[in-house]
C-alpha cells in the first residue's frame, strides 16, 4: 500500500507539471526583433536645466537664435485713454479755466479749490489768533508790573494787584485755548484738502498739475494694467491718436502716476499732458495711446521661443554641451515675429526659437520638480548670467 501511495503521488505530480508546462507562455518569434530600451531624447540635466540628445528628429526641429539688440522708437505699451480735463483760454483777458469730462469731476475740482482757500484762511487766522494772544499776555504783564511798582510805592492796594495777576493768568489760559482751536481748524482744513485731492487722484487727475497754468492744454488719463505698471515711468514721451481726429498724431508726456490701483478693474491711472495748439481736443474724447516712444535699445528674440507657464514667461538659454537653462524673462510687445525682452536676458545670449514649444512638457516638469538639497552642475552646464 505504501508503494501504491508513492506511485499515485508521482503520477499526480507528473500530471500537474505537464499542465503547468503546457499553460506557460511560449516565446514569441517577434520578441527577438524588439529594440532594447534607449536613452531618453529629452532629459533633466540639473535644476531647471534640460538636455536634448543630439542627432534625434526632435533636435533637428529646434532652431537656435541670438538675442539681438536694436534701436526702437515703437511704444513700450499701447493702451487706451480718455481726455478728462482741458485748459481753455479765458474770454476777454479773463483767467484760463479748466473744462472737465463729467460734472462729478467739476464738482470735485471746485470743492478742492475751495479747500485750498480754506486752508490759507485758517492758517492766516491761526497767525492772527497767536499774535492777539501774545499781545494780550504781553500787555497784561506790563499792567501787572506797573501795579506791583505802585504797590511797592504804597499808592496801590494788594487787592488790585492780585486782580491784575488773575487777569494775566486768564489771558494766558484763554490764549492757549484760542491757539489750540485755531490749530485744529487748520488741521481739519488740511485733512479736507487731502481727501479731495485723493478723490481727484483716484479719478486720474493730479491736483498739483491742475494748479499750474503750464499744463500744456489737455490732460489725458490712460488705464494701465497692474501687471504692466513697471513699464511706465514719469516723463515718458507718448503718441496719442484720438478717435474723433484720426488724421492727427499728438505728442504728450507722462506727468503723473496714480498712487492707488483700481480695486474693480485692477488698473493704474496714468496721467499725461497733450499739446493741442489748435484747440481740437475736447474733454471726454477717447484715444489710443502709445506709451514710451523715446528711442531706446531693445532686446528681441523670436516669439516662438517664449514659453508661458503659469503666470510667468520663460526662455531656454543655451549653456553648452547640449543643455538649456530654463530662464524666467519679462516680455514686452510683439515686434513682428519677435518679442521685446525687458528683463532676464542680455544681448548675444543664444536661446531656442522655433520648436521650443515641443519642450514645454519637460519645462513644466522641470519647474515643478523639487530642488535638491545639494546640487552639483558640470562646468559646461552653468547657466548664463541674467541682465
Amino acid at each position: 500500500m505504501v508503494i501504491q501511495l508513492i506511485l499515485s503521488l508521482a503520477v499526480a505530480g507528473g500530471v500537474f507539471i505537464c499542465i503547468l508546462w503546457s499553460g506557460a507562455k511560449t516565446p514569441s518569434p517577434d520578441d527577438s526583433k524588439r529594440p532594447t530600451p534607449t536613452e531618453e531624447v529629452v532629459q533633466l540635466a540639473g535644476p531647471q536645466t534640460i538636455r536634448v540628445r543630439a542627432g534625434t528628429p526632435l533636435d533637428q526641429k529646434l532652431q537656435i537664435a541670438s538675442v539681438n539688440s536694436t534701436l526702437l522708437s515703437a511704444p513700450v505699451l499701447p493702451v487706451t485713454g480718455t481726455t478728462l480735463a482741458s485748459l481753455r483760454p479765458g474770454k476777454e483777458g479773463a483767467q484760463d479755466t479748466w473744462q472737465f469730462a463729467t460734472p462729478d469731476l467739476l464738482t470735485a475740482f471746485s470743492d478742492w479749490q475751495k479747500a485750498i482757500v480754506d486752508v490759507q484762511f485758517q492758517k492766516t487766522q491761526l497767525e492772527a489768533v497767536r499774535e492777539l494772544a501774545n499781545y494780550r499776555v504781553k500787555a497784561q504783564k506790563e499792567v501787572v508790573e506797573r501795579m506791583e511798582k505802585l504797590l511797592a510805592a504804597g499808592t496801590e492796594t494788594l487787592k488790585a494787584v492780585v486782580a491784575e495777576r488773575v487777569n494775566l493768568r486768564q489771558f494766558e489760559i484763554q490764549g492757549r485755548k484760542d491757539i489750540h482751536e485755531a490749530e485744529n481748524a487748520v488741521k481739519v482744513a488740511e485733512k479736507t484738502l487731502a481727501t479731495l485731492a485723493r478723490q481727484l487722484q483716484q479719478a486720474g487727475l493730479e491736483p498739483t498739475l491742475l494748479r499750474s497754468a503750464a499744463a500744456e492744454g489737455e490732460i489725458v488719463v490712460a488705464e494701465v494694467p497692474e501687471r504692466a505698471m513697471s513699464r511706465v515711468k514719469l516723463g515718458m514721451t507718448c503718441e496719442v491718436r484720438f478717435f474723433a481726429i484720426p488724421d492727427r498724431v499728438f505728442t504728450g508726456k507722462v506727468s503723473s502716476i496714480s498712487p492707488v490701483i483700481s480695486k474693480e478693474k485692477r488698473v493704474l491711472n496714468v496721467q499725461f499732458t497733450v499739446k493741442d495748439s489748435d484747440n481740437l481736443v475736447r474733454p471726454g474724447m477717447f484715444a489710443e495711446i502709445g506709451l514710451g516712444t523715446d528711442k531706446r535699445q531693445a532686446l528681441l528674440i523670436p516669439a516662438d521661443g517664449v514659453l508661458h507657464v503659469g503666470d510667468k514667461d520663460y526662455a531656454l538659454l543655451e549653456t553648452g554641451s547640449g543643455a538649456w537653462h530654463i530662464t524666467e524673462v519679462q516680455t514686452g510687445e510683439l515686434r513682428g515675429a519677435n518679442v521685446e525682452v525687458l528683463a532676464g536676458l542680455k544681448a548675444g545670449d543664444r536661446v531656442l526659437g522655433k520648436g521650443a514649444v515641443l519642450l514645454k512638457p519637460t519645462v513644466v516638469r522641470a519647474l515643478q520638480a523639487p530642488a535638491p538639497a545639494t546640487a552639483t552642475v558640470e562646468a559646461g552646464d552653468k547657466p548664463g548670467g541674467k541682465s
